[in-house]
């Protein structure tokens, strides 16, 4: 079986120069030393890696993707009941975070061809729902166009906090757009586990930081916060991931265009998100022209492991059924997020695979695609929807 995820982190001996400067330090949590290094070391390589950006930020460390979405929605000191506009199709941690911090979600469809919630979608949502917030989410590692955003939140005196948890380094903070990334042991810089949420906005970040640290200030506690620090120890294995990250982007980006060129070389029968190649890639989701469930299968009994990424759509979740019975938290049918749903196939993709892996991949794709039947398939444009539609 060709796993469907590795994790690539620092071996032990990598580590153990960190490891003994904690036990030098006697700080293990906290904000230690190595937190602080951290933080400020991921925004250089943020920097570095966006030559273009204008603006000047800095970084809040959490405990996880998810914490840094809930701190980051905290910080914004909004009422109980404020309504977040994000889309259908994400990763469930999305919406819960907007729960746990006592907001309510309302959900939007996606672009057909970016697969993504883009401004123009959101405009017509926060109109009609009067929406406070918006969370775009950089699914699969799609880059979003800040400054888009930073207009968009500009004209509808919004928020805008980026999901951006498996695109690093994609995204940097602009004026009213915050940043939210995963440091998961899957993601591109995975460090076990680990966030940060950053911001042009020093005051914002200075709220964030006091929220993760149960909301203490000045040793009172002003607000209503969390324990979502950053370990020393988590800090020491992605100071030394931050110190491999270059050829870990190189390997990823390599692997990415020979996945897609063997694919390609098999068949013409399936879709990306993008014709770039995403920053530092963590997945490889394509949209097949049949049921992905059944392709899966298939898959899985050649052995390829595979997964059907942030499918079902978050509508169509129990947990959140509460959140979509009033019509006013649904917009639309969300049909595109559905279409997508029971197309889209997250095939392996991880520094271990070698050559071998990558041809024998694309060959079972092709094999289960001819199995099928759907050799005469193709997606079109639809003029009435604007989004594509499978023609036999």
């Amino acid at each position: 079986m060709i796993p469907l995820l590795v994790p690539d982190l620092p071996r032990c001996d990598d580590v153990i120069p960190w490891l003994k400067e904690i036990d030098n330090n006697r700080w293990y949590s906290n904000y230690g030393p190595l937190c602080e290094q951290f933080e400020n070391a991921i925004v250089a390589l943020l920097k570095q890696h966006n030559p273009g950006a204008r603006s000047e930020f800095t970084m809040v460390s959490t405990s996880s993707g998810t914490t840094a979405l809930e701190v980051g929605l905290g910080a914004y000191r909004l009422r109980p009941g404020t309504r977040v506009v994000l889309p259908s199709l994400t990763f469930p941690a999305t919406a819960t975070a907007v729960i746990r911090s006592g907001l309510i979600p309302v959900l939007a469809d996606v672009d057909p061809d970016t697969w993504v919630l883009t401004p123009e979608i959101a405009a017509g949502v926060i109109e009609r729902s009067g929406a406070k917030v918006v969370i775009p989410v950089a699914a699969y590692g799609q880059k979003l166009d800040e400054r888009a955003w930073s207009d968009f939140a500009s004209h509808y005196d919004c928020q805008v906090l980026i999901d951006s948890a498996g695109a690093f380094p994609a995204h940097v903070p602009v004026p009213d757009v915050n940043i939210a990334y995963s440091f998961h042991a899957t993601k591109s810089l995975g460090i076990g586990e680990g966030g940060g949420l950053l911001s042009t906005d020093r005051g914002y970040l200075q709220t964030a930081r006091e929220l993760t640290n149960f909301g203490f200030s000045s040793g009172t506690v002003n607000t209503i916060g969390m324990n979502a620090k950053l370990s020393e120890y988590h800090a020491a294995v992605g100071l030394c991931q931050i110190q491999r990250f270059g050829a870990i982007k190189t390997r990823r980006q390599t692997l990415y265009r020979q996945l897609r060129q063997a694919i390609n070389d098999k068949t013409s029968r399936v879709q990306y998100q993008s014709h770039s190649i995403p920053a530092s890639p963590t997945l490889f989701v394509v949209a097949v022209p049949g049921h992905a469930e059944s392709i899966c299968r298939q898959l899985t009994a050649e052995g390829i492991g595979v997964r059907q990424w942030y499918c079902p759509p978050l509508h169509l979740h129990p947990a959140f059924d509460s959140y979509i019975r009033n019509a006013s938290l649904k917009f639309g049918e969300l049909s595109v997020a559905e279409h997508l749903a029971d197309r889209l196939i997250g095939l392996p993709f991880h520094p271990s695979l070698d050559r071998g892996d990558v041809a024998r991949i694309a060959q079972a794709l092709e094999c289960v695609l001819q199995q099928e039947e759907v050799c005469g398939s193709d997606f079109v444009a639809s003029p009435a929807t604007g989004f594509k539609r499978q023609i036999q």
